[in-house]
């Protein structure tokens, strides 16, 4: 006597996945159709950035007392500090040039396969 074919737990759970997905699709698109939806989704987004601006004020405030920069603040003196040592070497490129002394040249890495030895 044959035994009757025994089903496919596989194709059982595919077809599940695919009902499921198909639910969704339509439930979600049919939710995002929707006034309340847009409504929410800017509650949401407004709240979000009201929230990260108080984060931003508390951090601020807690730098300022314990007397550290904020993070604006180093970038401004990164920004002044670079522009300096762009000023500072266009000087020397000028000196360098009247004095008739040529730059020194960098040293160029080598191109090989092994790494630089450890010393």
């Amino acid at each position: 006597m044959a035994l009757p074919p025994t089903p496919d737990p596989s194709a059982f759970m595919r077809e599940m996945l695919g009902q499921w997905e198909q639910m969704t699709n339509q439930l979600g698109g049919e939710m995002m159709k929707s006034g309340e939806f847009a409504r929410v989704v800017q509650g949401a987004s407004t709240a979000q950035m009201k929230a990260q601006a108080a984060a931003h004020q508390m951090m601020d405030k807690a730098l300022a007392a314990a007397n550290m920069p904020s993070r604006s603040e180093v970038e401004d003196l990164s920004a002044r500090l670079r522009g300096v040592e762009e000023t500072v070497g266009r000087i020397e490129a000028l000196l360098m040039a009247q004095a008739g002394i040529k730059p020194p040249e960098r040293p160029k890495p080598k191109r090989t396969r092994k790494p630089p030895a450890k010393d």
